[in-house]
């Protein structure tokens, strides 16, 4: 099957799945740099509705959510934002916020695709730790610290790391001198290096933070996702970033 039937495949199924139920529903497992991910592609289209993300738990659980706030949207025509929803989950709220715009093209790649990347709306299904208590408030449970970014909000760092987290780089690009150009997640302790591409010496290396590399570079938040055991290179700033396996 060529790349253009395969295309064509896929959205005729996310079609028929539209046209039965109202929406699909894109699941994408974790991997080493992000976690599962679950959103709908159809209620926009379909019901003039916000499309519906939403993170860290299984994707059968993300996939039950998502099909009950469609069944919601479907029989009362509209989800309220903002507040403490206790139909969706035994014994505890969940809470929709809308999506930063500028944060849909990270995580809605499929449904981008579907609406020939014209724009439209998200929102965002929160579910609170076992205290009730959401990401964004004191007290939100440590376990959970990476499971739900907040899309509501402009993000300067978008790892889901520590914005502490040791990196390796080299002076050159600490000091300004020279563009990151290189960019390895070791597979083997999931460390980061950001580099100029040139050869290294290790007079120059240096161990910074990771939200120092994104404050020295915020184009560098691109590869959040990308899973260890990958590299990315590019040209120059602003270039595309290519991916590749370091196991090649």
């Amino acid at each position: 099957m060529s790349h253009e039937e395969h295309d064509k495949k896929t959205k005729e199924d996310i079609q028929q799945a539209i046209d039965k139920y109202g929406w699909f529903v894109a699941l994408l497992e974790a991997d080493t740099a992000t976690p599962a991910f679950a959103y709908t592609i159809g209620l926009w289209k379909k019901y003039r509705q916000p499309e519906i993300i939403c993170f860290g738990l299984s994707t059968s659980t993300m996939h039950e959510l998502l099909n009950d706030a469609g069944e919601a949207i479907k029989k009362e025509g509209s989800i309220i934002l903002d507040v403490d929803d206790l139909n969706y989950l035994d014994n505890y709220p969940v809470m929709f916020k809308t999506v930063e715009t500028e944060n849909i093209r990270d995580y809605l790649g499929y449904a981008r695709w579907y609406y020939d990347y014209k724009d439209f709306p998200v929102i965002q299904l929160f579910w609170p730790d076992k205290q009730s208590i959401y990401p964004w408030q004191n007290g939100y449970s440590k376990a959970f610290e990476f499971s739900q970014p907040l899309l509501y909000q402009k993000l300067d760092f978008k790892f889901f790391e520590p914005r502490n987290v040791c990196t390796f780089t080299v002076k050159q690009i600490v000091n300004g001198e020279k563009p990151i150009l290189y960019v390895v997640h070791d597979e083997d302790d999931g460390s980061w290096q950001f580099l100029t591409g040139d050869e290294l010496s290790m007079d120059d290396s240096k161990v910074v933070a990771l939200s120092q590399i994104t404050q020295l570079d915020p184009s560098v938040n691109e590869l959040f996702d990308m899973p260890t055991g990958q590299s990315a290179t590019r040209k120059f700033i602003g270039d595309k970033w290519i991916r590749e396996s370091t196991n090649e």
